[in-house]
């Protein structure tokens, strides 16, 4: 059984990328989350948010954890919009066994300062849902959850495979920079860095 990434990294206190030790890159820390820079920064300032325990996803999460992930998700926006803009939120959701396009098992929400609106393209192909709370993605399959600049939410529900990195995908072709979507190929590490000199 393979190592959860996030949960090594948690544990050892310190994010590891091909045989390098960067140190740790958790920017902030409530008592059951973490905020960090992603891998692959589209843009700088793309930031993760993570329940400190192993949870598949963020439909897996007790709903009693809720409320202190909408006040770190706040933080965050808050935030990123005095530094680099007002950021949109999405999560590839997987269920149980089907990873519904994510690449790694520990639910994590994406935090993206970008101004471009995906719902045209996520819509296009997935039947959206308009969502008001977290609670709203226990649908009991692999979902898409976004929601836009505007603070308004959707979870899509997907078929049974979808491919990795799919919203990433359509972010970096909306942006123009369409080669920027894999981080296993464009991690970006100088990104990081400066994401957290800029939001340490």
């Amino acid at each position: 059984m393979m190592r959860c990434a996030y949960c090594d990294e948690l544990e050892k206190g310190f994010f590891e990328f091909e045989g390098h030790n960067y140190g740790s890159r958790i920017l902030f820390e409530s008592d059951n989350f973490v905020v960090f820079p992603s891998l692959g920064q589209i843009v700088e300032g793309y930031l993760l948010i993570a329940p400190k325990k192993h949870y598949i996803g963020v439909s897996g999460i007790p709903k009693e954890l809720y409320p202190e992930l909408e006040e770190v998700c706040e933080k965050v926006r808050n935030r990123l919009l005095d530094v680099y803009g007002r950021p949109l939120f999405f999560e590839h959701g997987p269920h149980k066994e089907s990873k519904g396009g994510c690449c790694i098992d520990h639910a994590h929400i994406h935090a993206i300062p970008v101004q471009t609106d995906l719902f045209p393209d996520l819509a296009k192909h997935f039947e959206p849902k308009e969502i008001v709370s977290f609670n709203d993605l226990k649908i009991g399959a692999p979902y898409f959850y976004y929601e836009s600049n505007l603070g308004k939410r959707f979870v899509f529900k997907l078929p049974a495979f979808v491919s990795s990195q799919y919203i990433r995908q359509v972010i970096a072709i909306n942006l123009g920079i369409p080669e920027r979507w894999d981080w296993r190929t464009y991690p970006y590490i100088d990104e990081i860095k400066r994401t957290i000199r800029k939001l340490k």
